[in-house]
């Protein structure tokens, strides 16, 4: 069996990886969503462990979602022959994950400290961090960085779409 042979399965696999992360992503999404018009931290705390026991979901079919992009370019043979659309399509995805990040997740565990709800690294040193007075988590739920980061990672994944089918050059 070649790579030619496994490429239709290879396909499949990564278009599930693809649906599986966005789905699993959405609950993080709709958290966002959610918190910004709650104000009672017990709920807030509850919303955000709902979005924190996604996470290593997330981050593994994140894992699959690359790497199975990865094997089906190489079985495809898209790699060093003059497909540019491929290399467009990983510098994308490179910008989402880092404007992700700066722009939503740093914004989320800001939250998440707030209300006194530690973040990986204040587990590994031993504390816990000081919470917010309310208007100050008020700015902090009302912050609009995350609204540009997810109207920038909605658009680049439309584009990356559109060059996974068009495959215009």
């Amino acid at each position: 069996m070649t790579w030619a042979d496994l490429y239709p399965w290879l396909l499949v696999f990564h278009v599930l990886c693809v649906l599986a992360f966005l789905a699993i992503h959405g609950v993080s999404m709709g958290v966002w969503w959610r918190v910004r018009r709650e104000r009672d931290r017990a709920k807030l705390m509850a919303w955000f462990e709902l979005s924190g026991s996604f996470m290593t979901s997330m981050l593994a079919s994140g894992f699959l979602l690359i790497v199975s992009g990865v094997v089906v370019g190489v079985a495809a043979g898209w790699w060093f022959n003059g497909q540019w659309w491929l290399w467009v399509s990983i510098v994308l995805l490179a910008a989402i994950v880092q404007s992700m990040n700066s722009l939503n997740a740093i914004p989320m565990v800001r939250m998440r400290q707030g209300l006194e709800m530690p973040n990986l690294a204040d587990t590994r040193a031993g504390t816990i961090p000081t919470p917010v007075d309310d208007a100050t988590l008020d700015a902090l739920l009302l912050d609009r960085r995350p609204i540009v980061g997810s109207a920038f990672a909605i658009a680049g994944i439309v584009v990356i779409t559109w060059l996974m089918e068009t495959k215009p050059f």
